[in-house]
């Protein structure tokens, strides 16, 4: 039985995204109502893995485990377009690296060991495991039938618009729209190279290794945001190179056994 995310890929994209914005809304407003002393960085780490087990329900469901390339070998000559995305692991730590105060519960500051755990296990590798199995999985292969950019620029779009669940959670709408708005062109460059490494386990890596490095960082200056910046947009134009070299591979493809046909009639000639 075709399921609804191969009938309607689209739809299930849209339908998906908003879920994900009324799951953080509906998770925020029974929390503080059955646990007021929560704080909202207590929520979030509740959502998130509520969104984890969310996830794998989803790929479990549609026995997808497989056709995400999680059990795929990685295709090793395609890692080099990684290297780009592996400097924004490690711009952080040239601004120095602190471990920051987090309270889950108000008036309770976590100890520092503590406070790494919950931005190591309950952030960063929560964050990895849902955010690459929905948009560099599910969604990525559900479109990709339709089209290669399609399946990019869509959950890319989607997947930065989808944190808009920060300010829900009480962060600035300031703050959080310029990465809202980041965060596209970086899921273009990841989608474009998830096609290209044929597993999926490659940006889960990456995707941890960024989030706790860059939860760490110390000091946010200018210069730290305007490099961050020059990497996140060179991971978009990587990603629209990708697909524009996929895209003149297919035409050459298609092209192949029309000449081949017309060199057939002219010897038959």
């Amino acid at each position: 039985m075709v399921s609804i995310v191969e009938r309607r890929p689209v739809g299930f994209t849209l339908g998906l995204t908003a879920g994900l914005i009324f799951l953080t809304l509906v998770t925020r407003t029974i929390l503080e109502a059955a646990v007021p002393q929560l704080t909202l960085h207590g929520v979030g780490l509740i959502l998130n893995w509520v969104i984890v087990a969310g996830s794998i329900a989803l790929v479990t469901w549609l026995g997808w485990w497989e056709k995400i390339r999680l059990t795929a070998p990685i295709n090793r000559r395609a890692v080099v377009y990684l290297l780009p995305f592996a400097a924004v692991v490690f711009v952080p730590a040239m601004f120095g690296l602190a471990i920051p105060e987090i309270s889950l519960i108000q008036g309770q500051t976590l100890p520092p060991w503590a406070a790494l755990v919950v931005i190591v296990v309950g952030v960063a590798l929560g964050a990895a495991i849902s955010e690459e199995l929905i948009y560099r999985g599910v969604l990525l292969r559900a479109l990709e039938p339709r089209s290669r950019l399609l399946a990019v620029v869509l959950p890319a779009t989607m997947f930065g618009l989808a944190h808009i669940s920060q300010v829900i959670l009480g962060n600035s709408l300031a703050e959080w729209l310029p990465q809202m708005l980041l965060i596209i062109p970086l899921g273009i460059g990841l989608g474009a190279v998830a096609l290209r490494l044929e597993s999926l386990w490659p940006l889960v890596v990456w995707h941890f290794a960024v989030d706790v490095t860059g939860s760490l960082v110390a000091t946010t200056s200018v210069v730290y945001e305007l490099i961050t910046i020059g990497f996140v947009l060179l991971a978009g134009v990587i990603g629209l190179w990708l697909l524009w070299q996929d895209r003149r591979a297919r035409h050459d493809t298609h092209r192949q056994p029309v000449s081949t046909s017309l060199d057939e009639v002219s010897v038959q000639k």
